[in-house]
């Protein structure tokens, strides 16, 4: 396929200046026959001694009204700002940050923020770049959806190489006067940049839209992470050297890398706000691994780590406003906030090591780190169940579906700080529908915590003392009665009693009180029975008077059974309810007493029937 010129001829022009290469050649067409890997491996033999310089460690916000850049050097540099308008997230990209706007592409020094060098675009946004120290490559948005334009600009600002073609280009790397640049999703091209020819492609079996580089090492990527050594001539044979997280469930089913070929804007968006972070790292006997084993993911105000290789939740971090960037370090990740605060959070249990001031809200937020680390020890870290509790009961609506998934993770837990937490979720009337049903089931599964479950059961709805809620007595019958909670029965049955539980929650406790309840609880027992074998409004009270007739057998002695008795033989007796008791085993069963047919004492005064 021809380079196609995707540049009005002002622009085209304006970026070709000062004596730059403009390349309209054969480039990046599909018609190309796989070589197996030979060509890509003579570059990588040429370049065996090269290596990328190491990258400035530094934070780089967008603030204002997406007219000004804040840069925070990591390693102890002072803060610098650049005045510019923005219409694209600024690129890190070794030594230089690269943004454009206002009509202008421009390079400033990562460490200073001094402007290197700025040229006219004709409007172009930036996707991605690159740099070696001597010349930084850009790939940027074409005047179509679908088109690119391929920068390389020396250090003084001339333009040293300019390729447009109608591909997409991903976000390219540059190595020893090479630009690696993904293409179409499956290749990376090396192209010479002294005169713009295809030195060699590598075939990658996996979606791969961008080259990068960080500490000295060269690769591509973006579903997982290849890297450019003596095995990459053997990608095509799914034989390169490459490292993938797991797959696990994570709120917002975020991604490692949003694509290379997308333009984002410069203020962040929700693919901002829900991401993943981690970094290559050399493994065992060299193969390829992923820093520390850890990963992390975020989910607007709630940062999770993760063990690398299963997937396993080991901390959550609450934060107080949105996470909106960041980068995966050594011992840890360091993310940046909607208020402008940088935040490192230790790898292994989430604690707070650093935090940084940038002085303002930002709209966006991008970081490079390549040796930083942070020198503080990390603040003290709840346990992981308190962790979960904390997130868990944030009353932003905002964050329901991470909640789902961490409450879940909660419920796995065998602390008793989960049972507390279940308790208090399904008490809660501001608790989120979505949320509500998992936590009700989630707390019926408990098998401990009971002291947590028996001191909701003491509150009942009360509009005079702010009670607006009953607990969740259901869920917490279900569990106790597992348990063999006894002493729970008294605080049951006056549930059964309470019209402000839903029916639901009435036939779970007196089902449990089959099993938990003893003699003193026939008082209770008897009332219930009388009120509502004849006039039970749902089929769940039909179901709890049966219990409650059940536990009246087993514990409510002669009383008891004669009232049980008698209502079996008694045509006021729901149908629905006289058959089934008809069932029930009565032991020692003896003759009701006259004055017991009608279904025994009426009910106080103070008892309403249930609505």
């Amino acid at each position: 396929m021809k380079g196609v010129a995707l540049l009005g001829a002002a622009a085209a022009l304006a970026l070709s200046a000062c004596g730059g290469g403009y390349t309209s050649i054969t480039l990046f067409t599909t018609d190309w026959t796989d070589d197996g890997g030979k060509s890509i491996d003579n570059i990588r033999k040429k370049l065996a001694n090269a290596h990328p310089p190491p990258g400035t460690d530094v934070a780089v916000a967008v603030a204002g009204n997406s007219d000004k850049l804040i840069g925070q050097p990591l390693g102890g540099g002072a803060k610098w700002t650049f005045a510019h308008p923005l219409s694209a997230r600024p690129v890190i990209a070794g030594t230089v940050v690269v943004g454009s706007g206002g009509g202008e592409l421009f390079a400033l020094d990562a460490a200073t923020g001094r402007r290197l060098w700025s040229r006219p675009t004709g409007g172009l946004k930036v996707r991605g770049a690159g740099d070696d120290g001597t010349v930084t490559v850009i790939s940027l948005s074409g005047s179509t959806e679908v088109g690119s334009t391929l920068l390389a600009v020396a250090r003084d600002g001339a333009v040293v190489r300019q390729i447009e073609t109608d591909r997409s280009l991903g976000a390219p790397a540059v190595l020893g006067g090479f630009a690696f640049v993904p293409w179409n999703n499956v290749y990376v091209s090396a192209i010479d940049l002294l005169n713009g020819d295809e030195a060699a492609r590598v075939v990658l079996r996996e979606k791969t839209s961008r080259a990068w580089t960080e500490q000295r090492e060269l690769y591509f990527g973006e579903i997982g992470i290849f890297r450019w050594d003596d095995h990459i001539k053997d990608a095509p044979k799914n034989q390169a050297s490459h490292v993938a997280l797991p797959v696990r469930e994570l709120p917002g089913s975020p991604k490692l890398m949003e694509p290379g070929t997308d333009n984002p804007g410069a203020a962040a968006e929700a693919p901002d706000r829900i991401r993943i972070y981690a970094r290559p790292t050399p493994g065992e006997e060299g193969a390829l691994g992923i820093e520390g084993g850890r990963f992390y993911a975020t989910y607007f105000k709630i940062a999770m780590g993760f063990e690398a290789t299963k997937g396993t939740l080991t901390w959550v971090h609450t934060h107080g406003s949105d996470l909106i960037g960041g980068a995966a370090g050594a011992g840890g990740v360091l993310l940046c906030d909607e208020q402008g605060h940088l935040t490192a959070l230790d790898a292994k249990t989430g604690g707070v090591t650093a935090d940084v001031d940038l002085g303002e809200p930002v709209k966006g937020c991008v970081v490079q780190v390549d040796a930083w680390t942070p020198g503080g020890a990390p603040a003290a870290a709840l346990p992981l169940a308190d962790q979960l509790s904390t997130a868990l009961l944030n009353r932003e609506a905002q964050l329901a579906t991470a909640k789902r998934l961490l409450l879940r993770e909660l419920a796995s837990l065998k602390d008793e700080v989960a049972t507390k937490t279940l308790v208090a979720l399904a008490s809660d009337e501001r608790t989120s529908p979505l949320l509500l049903p998992d936590a009700r089931q989630a707390l019926a599964d408990r098998r401990n915590g009971e002291r947590f479950m028996r001191e909701a059961l003491e509150h009942h709805y009360d509009y005079l003392k702010d009670e607006l809620r009953s607990p969740p007595v259901g869920p917490i019958a279900q569990a106790l009665a597992v348990i063999g909670d006894t002493s729970a029965a008294d605080l049951l049955a006056s549930h059964l009693l309470d019209t402000s539980d839903s029916d639901d929650d009435v036939k779970h406790a007196a089902e449990a009180l089959v099993k938990l309840a003893s003699a003193d609880e026939t008082p209770v027992l008897l009332q219930f029975f009388s009120m509502y074998r004849a006039s039970a409004p749902s089929e769940d009270i039909e179901t709890a008077v049966v219990s409650v007739a059940q536990a009246l057998v087993k514990v409510g002695g002669a009383e008891g059974q004669a009232r049980v008795l008698a209502a079996m033989h008694d045509p006021m007796t729901l149908p629905n309810v006289r058959e089934r008791l008809q069932s029930l085993v009565i032991v020692a069963p003896v003759e009701p007493p006259a004055a017991a047919a009608d279904g025994g004492a009426p009910a106080p005064a103070a008892a309403k029937p249930k609505k």
